[in-house]
């Protein structure tokens, strides 16, 4: 019992009081137990940048040979062009085989050219003449033995004379021809025959074999 200023007395009774205390106390104790907040959670470190790929290393530069060149994506002449190269233009070589060289272009990008119509560097362009086994001669083209002499003439007349002559296996002229003349003088034509069944020749070799042939002479008066 408590005796207020005011002369009342207040009556507090022992179970309320101890009530409240173990509610105070239940509180605290709650509040302590309570679990601590979860710890932060480490950023993971950023990915190690991935190193540039190296470019693989050219083994020597060949050169074009011929007036456009294609570049195809595989070692095959149906695979689809990438771009065509020029007479002249210098390519790094990747890789080749019998037939085809990987090159690098300029910019960078790769490619398949067919390797006979480009030289590698410092190889001299022979020409090409195939040889044969034993005895057997290199193919050949058609040379003089004897070549024409010109005839004079007192015609007067001036123009060009085209005449075909007929040429053996042994190099002989057996026929003419008049293709055209435009000096209009039979004369300068029959001379002008006459000067290419003069000559000698010597026949051209296909596989062995010397092959007659058609020898187109042009006489201008």
């Amino acid at each position: 019992m408590t005796r207020c200023g005011t002369g009342h007395v207040v009556r507090v009774s022992l179970p309320t009081m101890v009530r409240f205390r173990l509610a105070v106390a239940v509180a605290l104790l709650v509040s302590c137990a309570a679990p601590p907040p979860p710890a932060p959670v480490p950023t993971p470190a950023p990915p190690p940048a991935a190193a540039p790929a190296t470019p693989t290393p050219a083994l020597e530069t060949v050169t074009v040979t011929a007036s456009a060149l294609n570049v195809r994506r595989e070692p095959s002449g149906t695979a689809d062009v990438i771009t065509l190269v020029k007479r002249g233009q210098k390519l790094a070589l990747l890789a080749s085989t019998e037939s085809w060289m990987k090159v690098r272009l300029d910019t960078g990008d790769s490619g398949w050219v067919s390797s006979r119509h480009v030289t590698r560097e410092g190889d001299v362009k022979k020409p090409a003449v195939r040889q044969r086994k034993g005895n057997c001669p290199a193919d050949s083209d058609f040379a003089f033995a004897t070549t024409p002499v010109p005839s004079f003439s007192d015609s007067g007349k001036h123009g060009l004379v085209v005449v075909e002559a007929d040429v053996d296996t042994s190099g002989r002229v057996n026929s003419t021809r008049v293709m055209s003349n435009s000096t209009g003088d039979d004369s300068l034509a029959f001379l002008t025959q006459r000067e290419i069944k003069g000559a000698k020749f010597i026949a051209p070799i296909r596989n062995c074999v010397p092959r007659a042939f058609i020898f187109t002479y042009k006489r201008t008066f």
